[in-house]
C-alpha cells in the first residue's frame, strides 16, 4: 500500500450521471465522489448519540470489541448481542479503545438520507439490503470483496483510508488465501512475495461527506484516519447486465467466490437475471462451489 496509486476523485456537483455510469460503473473502476452526501440530514443528525438512540436504539445488534473481520474465527471473538442504544454508549465512550457494530434494521434512519446527484434510478441489489450502517470506534474492516452489486461507501462521521485491488490479477488465488485466512495479522511477511509482482494496488481517502464507489469483485480493506466514534453507510444497487455476466463467468470458472450467499436478500432476481443472460448453468455451478 505504500506504493498504491490514488483512485480518481470527482466533485459531486461536477460529476454527471452519464460519465459516472460509462466510465466507472460499466467499466468497474472505483472513484471517490467528494461531497456526495453533504446534503444528507444525517451529516448533522448522526453525530448525536441521543438522536440515534431515540430513533433506532431499540434494535438488537451484534457488538464486537475489535474491528470488522472477514473470518468467522476472528470475528466471533467477544461477540455480544445487545440493543443498539447500548452499543452506541460503548462506541461513544472515551474509555473504549476499539469497537464495532453494524445494522441494516434501523429503517428509522432512512429519512436522514437522500438521493445522489450523479446517480438516477437503479434496481435493487441482489445480495445486500438497501442500506447498511457501520458504527464503530477506531475500528477498520479487513480485506474482503462483494461478489455482486455496486456500492457507495458513504462517510458520515469520521475519516477513513481504503485500499483496493481488483480480482482481475494474475495472483488472485494466492492473494485470496492470504486475505481470507487473515494470517497477515500474525505474519506481515506473507505479503513480501508480491512486493514486485506488479499488482495494481489503489488507495482512497474519505472525509466526512464523501463517498467511495466500490465495484463488485474488488478487494477493499479499511483503516480509520480519525479517532473516536465513526459512522459509515453503505448503499448498494444492482450492476449492469455485462458486469453481472462477467462476475458469473469468473465464479463458474473458479476465479471468484460467492461470498455470503446464505445472507443474500434477492436470490430469485439473480437467478432470473442469469437466465436472461444465458448463464443460468454457470450461476448454478458457481453457487454449488461457494462455501
Amino acid at each position: 500500500m505504500r506504493h498504491a496509486r490514488a483512485v480518481p476523485e470527482w466533485r459531486a456537483e461536477e460529476l454527471s450521471e452519464s460519465f459516472f455510469r460509462t466510465e466507472h460503473i460499466e467499466k468497474s473502476r472505483p472513484c471517490v465522489v467528494k461531497g456526495a452526501i453533504r446534503h444528507w440530514p444525517a451529516m448533522q443528525n448522526w453525530r448525536d448519540k441521543d438522536y440515534l438512540k431515540s430513533r433506532a436504539g431499540h434494535h438488537d445488534v451484534y457488538y464486537y470489541p475489535h474491528e470488522n473481520f472477514a473470518s468467522l474465527k476472528r470475528q466471533e471473538k467477544g461477540e455480544t448481542v445487545m440493543r443498539l442504544s447500548e452499543a452506541l454508549d460503548k462506541l461513544f465512550a472515551d474509555d473504549i479503545e476499539i469497537g464495532f457494530s453494524g445494522s441494516n434494521r434501523a429503517v428509522e434512519l432512512l429519512p436522514d438520507t437522500a438521493d445522489f446527484a450523479f446517480l438516477g434510478k437503479v434496481q435493487p441489489a441482489f445480495f445486500y439490503p438497501f442500506i447498511r450502517y457501520f458504527i464503530y470506534r477506531n475500528a477498520g474492516t479487513t480485506w474482503h470483496y462483494h461478489p455482486f452489486d455496486e456500492t457507495l461507501m458513504c462517510q458520515v462521521v469520521g475519516a477513513k483510508k481504503i485500499g483496493l485491488l481488483s480480482l482481475d490479477n494474475p495472483h488472485h488465488l494466492a492473494i485470496r488465501n492470504i486475505f481470507f485466512r487473515e494470517e497477515y495479522y500474525d505474519d506481515p511477511a506473507l505479503f513480501a512475495p508480491f512486493a514486485d509482482a506488479g499488482l495494481d494496488w489503489q488507495a482512497a481517502s474519505l472525509e466526512e461527506g464523501d463517498a467511495l464507489y466500490i465495484p463488485p469483485l474488488w478487494w477493499h480493506g479499511v483503516v480509520t484516519t480519525s479517532r473516536g466514534f465513526g459512522l459509515t453507510a453503505a448503499v448498494p444497487w444492482r450492476s449492469p447486465p455485462p458486469v453481472v455476466a462477467h462476475g458469473i463467468r469468473k465464479m463458474a470458472a473458479g476465479h471468484a467466490d460467492i461470498i455470503g450467499k446464505a445472507a443474500a436478500v434477492n436470490v430469485p432476481a439473480l437467478i432470473e437475471t442469469a437466465r436472461q443472460l444465458g448463464l443460468e448453468k454457470e450461476l448454478a455451478i458457481a453457487w454449488q462451489m461457494a462455501n
